[in-house]
């Protein structure tokens, strides 16, 4: 069976937990750019980079305290 991460960058607030979590390598830290109130920011944010490698267990699911993942099947 394979599985796919729904993931909601907007909602994110950063904390890495999913990265931490996941020893399958579906999560890394990715440099993204935003603008706030007319001025460019940079900053680190977790993303499924590798998706493909999901299983299905639903730990970073579990552990996001913004509850901004879902993992479904593919």
């Amino acid at each position: 069976m394979k599985f796919r991460v729904e993931f909601n960058a907007e909602r994110c607030g950063g904390a890495g937990e999913c990265v931490a979590v996941c020893d399958k390598g579906v999560w890394s830290w990715k440099e993204v750019e935003f603008s706030f109130f007319g001025k460019r920011f940079r900053r680190l944010m977790p993303f499924p980079v590798s998706q493909e490698k999901c299983v299905g267990c639903r730990k970073c699911e579990r552990i996001c305290p913004t509850k901004c993942i879902k993992v479904v099947e593919a």
